[in-house]
């Protein structure tokens, strides 16, 4: 898979991709690695390494294109699917147990990096993934917003004020308000909300909390009008 438009940071064939996968940073969380392609992409159609490290990169790739699958009921090849980060710049690893902070000035070149993604392509679905992530795309106007998770999903200042800073929301639970609900985003292109492809499967917990919003989302996938 050949990162297409480098200056994108986008992974996959823009002029065939139907589904566009939205992730949070390139950096790995334990490491200084910065991923060339968004989730290690190019490795998934490549030969499987035998070496550790190589088969971590390789896996990643797999869980995500398995992911896009499981949500889609496996109706897109690999080739229709696009990737990419809403922030492309290196940030500060969080304190341990944390969630790197995206700063709004950031976030904001990441949402006119989607915008330029949209324009240039023929998406139709937008997977956008994890809460911090949807924060932005919706106070940035990218989608639809929805006020009352905006409120409760806003960094906390604590947070903010951290060395190094975290993202925190302000209210827990907030991403159950939005977890695979269809939004609208740029040009009409319908988005929905999902948790990280490292929540995926979704363990007893998650399920608990999202299991019939991923029921529902994925039966609403299957409707010609919306997932074709």
């Amino acid at each position: 898979m050949n990162t297409v438009t480098p200056s994108l940071f986008c992974a996959g064939d823009l002029s065939s991709a139907k589904i566009l996968m939205v992730g949070h940073d390139r950096r790995l969380r334990r490491s200084q690695t910065m991923a060339d392609a968004p989730f290690f992409a190019d490795y998934f159609l490549r030969p499987i390494p035998t070496q550790r490290a190589e088969l971590a990169k390789y896996k990643l790739a797999e869980a995500l294109f398995a992911y896009v699958g499981a949500m889609t009921s496996y109706a897109f090849p690999a080739a229709s699917v696009a990737i990419t980060n809403l922030c492309n710049s290196p940030l500060p690893h969080s304190p341990t147990g944390k969630i790197v902070l995206i700063p709004r000035e950031e976030a904001q070149a990441g949402i006119e990096h989607l915008r330029d993604i949209v324009n240039q392509s023929s998406i139709h679905l937008i997977f956008a993934m994890s809460e911090q992530v949807n924060y932005w795309i919706q106070e940035l106007r990218f989608s639809t917003p929805n006020n009352e998770f905006l409120r409760h999903a806003a960094p906390r200042k604590k947070g903010i004020d951290s060395d190094p800073p975290y993202y925190e929301p302000s209210k827990p639970g907030a991403f159950r308000l939005i977890c695979g609900t269809r939004l609208t985003s740029s040009k009409g292109v319908s988005l929905y909300p999902v948790v990280h492809v490292k929540n995926w499967p979704l363990n007893a917990r998650f399920a608990r909390a999202y299991g019939t919003s991923y029921v529902r989302m994925i039966s609403e996938l299957k409707r010609p009008e919306v997932g074709a």
